[in-house]
């Protein structure tokens, strides 16, 4: 069995380097899309709507050999999940679930990106996407109040896997409580093909009670400024990857494992017992020769 690890991480959030990696263009909040003389040239051949899967699953890998018109709709719900054996939490999610829905596009590709805050949310929130050059990777055109949309835009210019978060202040409290997700550009040329491919992310989670205590716990502002975290879980969750959950392959596969760190606040060291990677990129690396 052969494994490929495509790596990004994002720690300490409120100092995180923004990566260069796509041209932004914004529209106002809830305005139509821009014109083609405004936003599109002559190699965006049509439009499609983004596939958007919830981890540990990935959209299915990009076929076409053409730049498109990529719609992306993306949801923020806050919303009461488990977070372990007898314990709940308020996350505060991209598209429902900790980590967000995983983004899948092509190196050219023109995104309009919709950004929708649920109207039973409690909290304004943005989007800032580590693949967007331009005024806060999204987040100075999408900062959204509850019941609203806002809409921006942006080219793909270079491939990479990348981190989005939501920036809105205080940006550790949003990112600590779920607010984070990956996004992939796919090179030109798009990725070699393997058998199977997951997300994974690494998060943690500041409780008021202690690890186990049981029922709602909600979350602890003095413990995630002293970066002492009650939980530190994969896909947002204790055992989201083991048992009946767990990600399978069959001897002679090759997997490709999109691994990222929300944080807000600790490193990851990412590695699977009992394997050894056959190669390994960091998120804005190049692809092309992958296995």
């Amino acid at each position: 069995m052969k494994f490929e690890i495509h790596r990004v991480v994002l720690k300490s959030v409120a100092t995180a380097t923004l990566i260069s990696c796509m041209a932004l263009q914004t529209a106002p909040a809830e305005s139509p899309a821009a014109s083609p003389s405004q936003a599109i040239d002559a190699s965006i051949v049509g439009e499609e709507i983004a596939v958007l899967t919830q981890a540990p699953n990935v959209p299915p890998p990009i076929k076409r050999s053409h730049a498109t018109k990529v719609i992306v709709k993306l949801e923020v719900k806050e919303v009461v999940r488990k977070l372990s054996d007898g314990v709940e939490y308020l996350f505060w999610t991209f598209g429902g679930e900790v980590p967000g829905s995983f983004i899948r596009i092509r190196q050219g590709d023109l995104v309009e990106f919709h950004l929708n805050n649920h109207q039973n949310n409690k909290m304004p929130h943005n989007i800032d996407l580590h693949a967007v050059t331009g005024p806060g990777g999204g987040a100075a055109s999408s900062f959204t109040a509850p019941g609203h949309s806002s809409q921006f835009s942006f080219k793909a210019l270079n491939p990479g896997l990348y981190i989005y978060h939501c920036a809105t202040a205080p940006v550790g409290m949003h990112v600590g409580n779920g607010m984070y997700g990956m996004i992939l550009v796919e090179p030109k040329e798009g990725l070699p093909t393997v058998s199977k491919e997951y997300y994974v992310m690494q998060g943690e989670f500041y409780t008021a009670g202690k690890f186990g205590d049981e029922g709602l716990q909600v979350f602890d502002q003095n413990k995630a400024v002293d970066e002492r975290p009650t939980y530190v879980v994969f896909n947002g969750s204790v055992g989201s990857l083991v048992g009946d959950k767990a990600i399978t392959a069959k001897v002679g596969d090759t997997v490709r494992l999109f691994v990222g760190n929300g944080g807000p606040n600790l490193t990851s060291s990412f590695h699977v017992i009992g394997e050894i990677f056959d190669n390994k990129w960091k998120g804005h690396e190049s692809q092309a020769s992958a296995p």
